[in-house]
């Protein structure tokens, strides 16, 4: 009995403090209550196009495209992309055999030219294994990558969410 009023004066404790898991919060996180439309820029590419897309998919708050925001607008800002292919094992002949694939990125919210809220950088990372020749070796790089990319939006959406 004891043991189970303390783990219930924990929890109340934790969530009166305002503790919560990444991406679990029940508020807009770091999109300021009051935005009305929100704009994601970058380099164009497959990364910041999936995340767009993903947002838009989930927020109340409309995405729109530069040409349509108006001036209060929330701008999300997706910097230092990169997708990176390494070599991390090698077989006995000294060939390489296996790759690893890193997505990365970090984003900034600004609103009036006012920094609101930056994310430290985003990273998901795969492996992919030389089978086959070079075409194989690139379509599984290109199905590894895809899964990253669609793990790096679903973390900087719940970075996004939870405000961290």
């Amino acid at each position: 009995m004891r043991g189970l009023l303390t783990t219930l004066m924990l929890a109340l404790a934790l969530s009166a403090c305002g503790y919560h898991l990444v991406g679990q919060g029940d508020g807009t996180g770091a999109i300021p209550v009051d935005a009305s439309q929100i704009v994601v820029v970058g380099n164009t590419g497959k990364l910041l196009t999936l995340f767009r897309q993903k947002l838009k998919q989930s927020s109340d708050v409309p995405v729109v495209n530069m040409k349509e925001a108006m001036d209060n607008a929330v701008q999300i800002r997706m910097e230092h992309a990169s997708e990176n292919m390494t070599v991390s094992a090698f077989n006995a002949s000294g060939i390489a055999n296996q790759y690893k694939v890193t997505v990365s990125a970090s984003l900034r919210m600004l609103q009036s030219g006012k920094e609101l809220w930056k994310s430290e950088v985003i990273s998901t990372s795969g492996d992919v294994f030389a089978t086959g020749g070079a075409v194989a070796i690139e379509a599984q790089k290109e199905r590894v990558l895809q899964d990253l990319r669609d793990e790096w939006a679903q973390k900087a959406l719940g970075r996004l969410r939870s405000g961290f």
